[in-house]
This record gives C-alpha cells, sequence and structure tokens, in this order.
C-alpha cells in the first residue's frame, strides 16, 4: 500500500462523514485511484468547477481523454495530499499535460503545480541535451494535447541550439571524421568537448524524429552531412536492423527517411541508397519512396563501388547472399543515363567510369555459381552496350567470360557458345588474343575467331612498323639532304679559304722575287755580278761535291 492509500484510509476513518460523500474513484488505465474530492478541487480549477455542477460521473473518468500513465497522477496527487514528490525528465512532460488539462495554475491556487512543473523544466530539463531528449522520448503521447502551448516547439528550439553549437550531439559522422570532415569546432567550443554518451534523436518516436529533422534542416545552422548521417543511422536501427516490428512500421520508417534525405551528389554512399532502395521494394513503399531514391542514385551512379551492386542483384530471406535478379540493376543504369545526359550533355566522364564499374561487376558476378547463364548473358549484354564507343577494349568482357566458365565447369558446349556471344573479339587487345587463344575453356569455335583476330592484329602491326620504318628511311633522307646542303656550303668556305692561302703565296713569292732582283740590280750596279764571281760564290760547293765523291770511290 501506497502512502497517499495510508492517509487515504487514516483520513476515512476519522472523518464523520461516509466515504461515499467525501471520496472519490478515478480510474486510469484500469488502476483506481481513492481521492478527496476538495483537496483535488483546492488545487484545479476544471475539479473545483465540476464539483460546483455537481458532475460527479465526469469526475471518475476525467482523464481518459489523457494519454497519462498512472505513476504520473500519482505525482499530482501527492501533490495535492501535499506529499513530497519528485519531478524528472521521465515524468516532467506528462505531469504538464495532467496539470494543464485540469487547470492546476497560479489563478486558482499559488504555488500551484503548473508553476513548479514549468520551472523545473526551464531550469533541469532544457538546458541539458540529455534531458531535454529524454523528457521528448516519454513525454511523446502527451504533447498533442500541448500543441497550443507550443512546448513541443519549445524542446525542438532547445535541441537544434545545443546541435548548432555541437553537431557532434546528432552523432558522429558515419564517413571517415579525419580525413572529411568540414566541421572544426572554435577553441572555445573545443574546451566543452563531450567526454560522455549522449541520447541519440534516433530513439525518438518517428513522427517527432521527422519534424525535428526537417525543422532541423530548415534552420540551416547545422551542417548537413550531419542530419544525412543521422537520418541514416536511423533507418539502420529502425529498417535494417528490427527484426520483428508492427505490421507497417518499417514501410513508415523508410518512406520518412526518403523524405528527409537531401538530393545533393555524394552526402550519401551509393551503399547506402542501394539498400534503402532494396528495402523500399521488398516492403512496399510508395511510388513517391522508390522513385526518391532511383533520382538520388542516378545523380551519383558513377562514383559507386563495383562490389555496390550486388545489394541490388541479391535476393530476399534466404537468398540474400545469392544473385538472383539484374534487372534492378539494368533500371539504375538507364536512370542514371538519362539524368546524365540531361545534366551533362558536353561530359561523358560519367560514362566512363560507369562502363569501367559494371564491367567490374561483371567479374565478381561471374564467380558467382548462383549466377544464372541467362543472367550472366543478360548483364553482359548490358555492359557490351553501356560500352560501346567508351571503352576500346573488350578484355573485361572476356576475363568475366573466362571465370563463368571456370565456375560453371558444367555448362554444355551450346551453353559455354551462348556465354560467349558477348564476347567482340575484334575489339580485343594484343594481350587478350594471346590469352584467348591458350585458353581451353572457352569452345573451339571462338578460339578460331580469336586466332584470325590475332592475325590481323599481327598484319596490322607488321604494317605499320614497315610504314613507320619507310617514314624513317624518309626522314633520314631529308636530314642526310638538309646535312649535304651544309656542307656543301662548307666546302664552298673551304675552297675559298684555300684560294685566299694561294693568293697569299703568291704574292708572298712575288714579294721574294722582287726582293731577290732588286738585290742582284745593286750588286750589278756594284760590280759584284761578274761570271768570276758567280764561279767564286760557287766554288765551295763544288769542293764540297768532290770531296764526297772521292772519298766514295776509296
Amino acid at each position: 500500500m501506497s502512502d497517499l492509500d495510508r492517509k487515504n484510509n487514516d483520513e476515512n476513518r476519522n472523518s464523520n462523514s461516509t466515504s461515499s460523500s467525501t471520496d472519490l474513484h478515478i480510474c486510469l488505465k484500469g488502476v483506481s485511484f481513492h481521492l478527496h474530492k476538495e483537496l483535488l478541487a483546492k488545487r484545479s480549477a476544471k475539479v473545483s468547477l465540476l464539483l460546483e455542477r455537481n458532475e460527479i460521473n465526469k469526475l471518475r473518468w476525467i482523464l481518459k481523454d489523457l494519454e497519462a500513465d498512472p505513476e504520473s497522477f500519482e505525482l499530482v496527487a501527492r501533490f495535492c495530499y501535499g506529499y513530497k514528490f519528485k519531478f524528472s525528465s521521465d515524468n516532467i512532460v506528462t505531469v504538464l499535460c495532467i496539470a494543464y488539462y485540469l487547470e492546476m495554475n497560479e489563478q486558482h491556487s499559488s504555488n500551484n503545480l503548473l508553476g513548479k512543473a514549468s520551472e523545473f523544466l526551464e531550469q533541469r530539463v532544457l538546458p541539458v541535451w540529455n534531458e531535454t531528449v529524454i523528457a521528448l522520448r516519454s513525454g511523446d503521447k502527451s504533447l498533442d494535447k500541448l500543441n497550443d502551448v507550443g512546448l513541443v516547439d519549445l524542446l525542438f528550439d532547445s535541441l537544434i541550439g545545443k546541435a548548432s553549437y555541437d553537431p557532434r550531439l546528432l552523432g558522429e559522422l558515419i564517413k571517415n571524421i579525419e580525413e572529411n570532415d568540414d566541421y572544426r569546432p572554435n577553441p572555445r567550443r573545443r574546451l566543452f568537448d563531450i567526454d560522455w554518451k549522449s541520447e541519440d534523436l534516433i530513439t525518438l518516436p518517428l513522427r517527432l524524429y521527422e519534424s525535428l529533422m526537417i525543422r532541423a534542416m530548415k534552420s540551416r545552422s547545422i551542417p548537413l552531412e550531419y542530419i544525412v548521417s543521422s537520418v541514416c543511422k536511423y533507418a539502420k536501427k529502425w529498417v535494417f536492423d528490427v527484426e520483428e516490428s508492427i505490421p507497417g512500421q518499417k514501410r513508415e520508417a523508410i518512406e520518412a527517411v526518403e523524405r528527409l534525405l537531401p538530393h545533393q551528389r555524394g552526402l550519401i554512399s551509393c551503399e547506402i541508397l542501394f539498400e534503402l532502395l532494396k528495402q523500399s521494394i521488398c516492403l512496399e513503399a510508395s511510388p513517391e519512396c522508390r522513385n526518391g531514391f532511383h533520382m538520388r542514385i542516378s545523380k551519383q551512379l558513377d562514383i559507386a563501388k563495383s562490389t555496390d551492386f550486388k545489394i541490388l542483384s541479391r535476393g530476399y530471406g534466404e537468398k540474400a547472399d545469392s544473385f538472383e535478379d539484374i534487372k534492378l540493376v539494368k533500371t539504375v543504369i538507364k536512370s542514371f543515363y538519362s539524368n546524365y545526359i540531361n545534366e551533362n550533355s558536353e561530359d561523358d566522364s560519367g560514362f566512363v567510369k560507369v562502363a569501367e564499374l559494371l564491367e567490374e561487376f561483371l567479374f565478381l558476378a561471374a564467380s558467382e555459381s548462383s549466377l544464372k547463364l541467362e543472367d550472366f548473358v543478360e548483364l553482359a549484354e548490358t555492359t557490351v552496350t553501356i560500352s560501346e564507343g567508351v571503352l576500346s577494349y573488350s578484355d573485361g568482357i572476356y576475363r568475366a567470360i573466362d571465370v563463368f566458365l571456370e565456375s560453371h565447369r558444367y555448362l554444355t558446349e551450346s551453353e559455354k557458345m551462348e556465354a560467349c556471344k558477348v564476347l567482340e573479339c575484334n575489339k580485343l587487345s594484343q594481350e587478350g588474343c594471346e590469352q584467348a587463344a591458350k585458353n581451353q575453356r572457352l569452345p573451339l569455335r571462338i578460339v578460331v575467331q580469336v586466332l584470325f583476330v590475332s592475325q590481323l592484329l599481327i598484319r596490322d602491326t607488321v604494317t605499320k612498323e614497315i610504314k613507320g620504318t619507310e617514314e624513317k628511311v624518309d626522314e633520314q633522307e631529308e636530314e642526310e639532304e638538309e646535312e649535304s646542303g651544309v656542307s656543301s656550303d662548307e666546302d664552298e668556305m673551304e675552297k675559298m679559304s684555300n684560294k685566299l692561302l694561294g693568293l697569299e703565296i703568291e704574292n708572298h713569292e712575288c714579294k721574294k722575287k722582287k726582293k731577290t732582283s732588286v738585290w742582284r740590280q745593286v750588286k750589278r750596279k756594284f760590280g759584284c755580278l761578274t761570271s768570276s764571281s758567280v764561279d767564286a760564290c760557287t766554288c765551295h760547293v763544288k769542293r764540297k761535291k768532290q770531296k764526297k765523291i772521292h772519298h766514295h770511290y776509296k
């Protein structure tokens, strides 16, 4: 028996009036409260009015329109009896709702419950993030009765203000914060780094969480990536991780997630978008929801990973890890191409990336034994189609076919030909031809085609080499002609130099002759140039010659 019940029993025994005239029985969710009408009327203007009108039956069910719990109403009753009571973040919203509904205000009675509860909310709950989240979560069902008071807006504004000051209250980013974190708190904010676990907003009921996130995005005071991170974690908790749920609860959650996620490219990973799209189809979400995920994917398919495509092709339930259907892959690619052509009419880099991604995915899928032949062919045909005019070689298709034949060795020869029909042998590189020509897993007909293409490649290579050699010879001849032209000029210069040198020598001889003739003239004038003088000048030479001859004969 509670203190409240014991006090009621004591007062009933000591009272001179009958129990029926003094007691009030109030039922709340199967729990009966035995109270004194006068004590309750002293604090509640609404109870007082009903007593004046003698509407006792209405008093018994006065709380039937409230989503109040018996524990919170017991706190209200304890206040009316003067007992000690304790507010908390868990009960403050419900108590406020009851006090407001029963009109327990200052106009009716001083120092009343509504004023005390409001003071606790203002001083103890709103300044603290965790307390505010707890109050909002626990008072979910009572908040509708307080719409005209503006209590929801008050709680929302408190949380948004705190998250604007430190967005990490919403939770850490999903991506690598050290590499991709645009949020840098200023030095003053770093003094208040949170070293405790904050209450997560994703624990709020859906209707409150969605309204709060919409309000947060409109405020533009919180970095959008933190809001996106929170929404993605909400989807993980209430769509992916929850095993059993109320029928339609998952569907409502994923539709709300789609409404909350922004459309900006790159804010959400393709992996998460693929998961959400797959789940929206599985849960039979609204067409608007599924189309919304399609549109977001179509804007950024070129930044996906090849492994992300596996999410779209896998099955459901027990077949969640196997390749069951590639139609969704084709739908997503078609959506990407339609959107990309409209927005990037001159840039084809996205086409190249998606073509390469799909080749990588085809290679990954080919190794899965659960991939059926018809699905492989369909996926390969799609890959060849988007690679047309984008990728130069079909080596990627060949490698995927080779892996598929390796992991599906039970295929017949005709089935192998079916798998190979998408291979364009004439687009294989020389290295690819060399590998395919030696591949014993390929059908013989394909090997013959590869050998033929290989011969053509060799012929083209030889032709190019011959042509290149001829061009080199022509270039060398032109260079030699140019060099010969230079050498002829050098020869001319050399000839001119020799001619000048010859002229100089002739001139020198002439000068020498001139000098000799002049000396002879001088000597002749002196009378030295007689025949005897000439003999006298040369007699010593003659004597030397004679001595040599004489010595020889001896």
